[in-house]
């Protein structure tokens, strides 16, 4: 198998994880008014249904629960696109964000999914890899992470784009700032095929592991339901 060292340290949780990391807070224990719930939330994923000027109107389906909510896209927003791509968009001076599992007999990373993007997220991201290059009093410092790249990995590929770009239909991930009627004002978008980082992003609100999903939110708070009071 022929392996891939990336020497710009491997970005494990990069863009994605920035997203997920600022989920709403758990709701309250029995009735609630879910729609409300999601409006609070900074995140917005689902199906474009119109797009205006600088506004997107996404839709977006949480079990029996249907979320409409409107996207103001400001000219600082950064949009992009998120598409599968190959090995050969591996290059250096690229940045990655990867799933990978420990090879004890080599101690390289497998990767199983690798997001190969043009900059560095600007949600931050939690770096992991072997240190290098210590500068300072330990002030700077290199991560690198070497990663041999499985045979049946997904790779996918983000490009930045322009708002006009977003077509209706399309799938779309916002992360942005919610006013009081639920409404976003966008930071980041990101539009097309994404990969499945912790059951959440390929199925998207609904899918597997997802809001509303098998394992998702509505079985979890049947459970919370269901448990004795304390």
């Amino acid at each position: 198998m022929k392996r891939f060292l990336f020497g710009v340290g491997l970005i494990a949780v990069g863009f994605f994880g920035g997203l997920l990391a600022q989920q709403p807070p758990s709701p309250p224990r029995g009735g609630f008014d879910f729609s409300q719930f999601m409006r609070r939330s900074p995140i917005a994923f689902g199906t474009v249904a119109s797009v205006q000027g600088n506004t997107l109107v996404v839709e977006s389906t949480f079990g029996d629960n249907q979320v409409t909510r409107t996207v103001t896209v400001p000219a600082n927003a950064q949009v992009q696109r998120s598409q599968p791509g190959t090995k050969a968009d591996i290059k250096v001076n690229a940045f990655a964000l990867v799933q990978a599992q420990p090879d004890p007999q080599t101690g390289w990373m497998r990767a199983t999914s690798v997001v190969v993007m043009p900059n560095l997220p600007r949600e931050g991201a939690m770096v992991m890899g072997r240190i290098y290059d210590v500068k300072n009093g330990g002030n700077q410092f290199g991560v690198s992470a070497p990663i041999a790249v499985n045979p049946d990995a997904r790779i996918y590929k983000i490009t930045n784009i322009k708002l006009s770009d977003i077509k209706q239909g399309e799938r779309v991930l916002v992360r942005g700032t919610p006013d009081e009627q639920g409404n976003l004002t966008a930071e980041t978008i990101v539009v097309g095929e994404m990969p499945n980082f912790g059951g959440f992003m390929r199925g998207g609100p609904g899918g597997a592991g997802g809001f509303g999903g098998p394992g998702g939110f509505r079985r979890r708070e049947r459970q919370r339901e269901q448990a004795p009071q304390q």
